[in-house]
């Protein structure tokens, strides 16, 4: 399996759930997140994915298809369920270099580090994002948990 690919997507939806020090961490965090993996190195495409996050819990994920939009909501928006034909709605966006997510995803880079250093983009409310440091910490740990997934 390829990393971020639906099935990657799948499997670390499973392993955030089972990792209990998120479920701690992430107990307030109401915000749905599209991550954003730009084409760099050996990627050639853009992928997007949805990652549902309520009260320490993943809700859904999807990996959107080229043509699929999304839409950014107003800060402190309701999650919006998935739903077949509707648009996606998400809080925040995170993107960057496909590059530095890799270094994200081998402990490399810490992903608010990151932030701040200008390799990722964030489109959301960065005070409610830095105020949830370790349940962003702790879901790069349960990326190491997907075991079996390959880099492009």
């Amino acid at each position: 399996m390829k990393y971020f690919s639906e099935e990657w997507a799948q499997e670390y939806m499973k392993a955030l759930n089972a990792n209990k020090n998120y479920a701690a961490a992430a107990s307030w965090w109401v915000g749905d997140f599209m991550f954003g993996f730009e084409a760099s190195g050996n990627l050639d495409h853009e992928i997007r994915i949805f990652i549902g996050l309520h009260k320490g819990k993943c809700t859904g994920v999807k990996v959107l298809k080229e043509s699929e939009e999304y839409e950014l909501l107003p800060p402190n928006s309701e999650p919006r369920p998935l739903k077949e034909g509707e648009k996606i709605g998400v809080e925040f966006v995170f993107a960057g270099k496909y590059d530095n997510w890799v270094k994200v995803l081998s402990k490399e880079l810490d992903p608010i580090q990151g932030l701040m250093a200008g390799k990722f983009k964030l489109l959301g409310n960065m005070a409610k994002v830095m105020r949830a440091t370790k349940a962003a910490q702790e879901m790069v740990v349960a990326t190491t948990m997907v075991e079996g997934a390959d880099p492009y």
